[in-house]
């Protein structure tokens, strides 16, 4: 396959996100640190390592607001076959667990990805997940100042936890110093009418790019940005800029339009653990009341350490 558009993942991320907009607001976590944990965000990166990875963190957003989100999130992905052309097989489970306040809801799902090999060292991955929600309602923890807030059939209702089926879509275009990729979570926006009429969790479109720039001696330079749309909610434009030592240091600075300035820092522990920390400053309506957020992430390869080396994928 010859003269591969880096645009091509972008034409389809505009012809999709104009299915999403059908009115509702952001209502899955966004992660600062995405870079350190792809899988989390996009199905298609199910066997990007030729062995087992684990990665698991913690994000605290708004530290210090009473009832602000807090996420816990952990997944395990691998390569588990090779066909005779030079395609990977990949598979692998996700798990988010997040709070607001009195809502919250646990997400679990497995992941299937195809990586097509093709001309000059590029990739295709296609990947998908399915699996289901448990959302949760605290009643206990909402006040109603006004009565008339007791009609509404979120409240009244006696279903204060439902189950909802899933399902994601992924592609990811790479070779070894470039990537792009689309992510579409809520693909089928499962209905919850039980917490009212129409009431539906919505897509969710992700467009990702970033690349890998070899400077002078063991230092190279990791721009990446991305872009999320969500029906009812403001385009979020993520941009981060990262320098690299020697693949054992990661630090960089990035900028979440009106929400957040954050630092990142990644740093090799030893040949298969990783630690991942970001930093956010909130530069939004919330900065006087809660101005950080952090998050943590861990993770762990099982691939055997070949002369000093770990096999990793692309970018880790």
């Amino acid at each position: 396959m010859k003269g591969l558009s880096i645009f091509s993942p972008l034409a389809l991320c505009v012809v999709l996100m104009g299915t999403a907009w059908n009115g509702s607001a952001q209502q899955l976590p966004l992660r600062t640190n995405w870079q350190f944990n792809y899988f989390q965000e996009n199905p298609a990166f199910a066997g990007f390592t030729d062995c087992l990875e684990l990665k698991a963190g913690f994000r605290q957003q708004w530290a210090g607001f009473d009832g602000a989100p807090q996420t816990a999130f952990a997944n395990l992905q691998g390569e588990i076959a090779r066909s005779a052309g030079g395609g990977i097989h990949g598979f692998g489970g996700r798990v988010t667990d997040d709070s607001a306040g009195p809502y919250g809801f646990t997400q679990l799902d497995l992941a299937y990805a195809y990586h097509l090999k093709m001309a000059q060292g590029w990739r295709l991955a296609a990947g998908a997940a399915i699996g289901f929600m448990q959302y949760r309602l605290n009643l206990s923890n909402i006040v109603l100042p006004d009565f008339q807030a007791g009609n509404d059939p979120a409240i009244t209702s006696s279903a204060n936890q439902l189950l909802a089926p899933t399902m994601d879509f992924g592609l990811w275009v790479y070779n070894k110093y470039t990537f792009w990729g689309l992510s579409i979570q809520n693909l089928i926006e499962p209905s919850v009418d039980q917490w009212g009429l129409d009431t539906r969790f919505r897509r969710h479109v992700g467009f990702y790019g970033g690349s890998l720039i070899r400077l002078e001696g063991p230092w190279s330079f990791h721009p990446a940005g991305s872009l999320r749309f969500a029906a009812g909610a403001p385009v979020a434009v993520d941009v981060q800029a990262l320098f690299d030592y020697d693949d054992a240091i990661r630090f960089g600075v990035g900028y979440r339009n009106e929400s957040a300035l954050f630092g990142l820092f990644n740093l090799q522990i030893t040949e298969n653990v990783k630690l991942g920390y970001a930093y956010d400053w909130n530069v939004g309506e919330l900065q006087q009341a809660a101005s950080s957020t952090h998050e943590v992430t861990l993770g762990i390869l099982a691939c055997p350490v070949r002369g000093g080396h770990v096999p990793c994928a692309a970018f880790q």
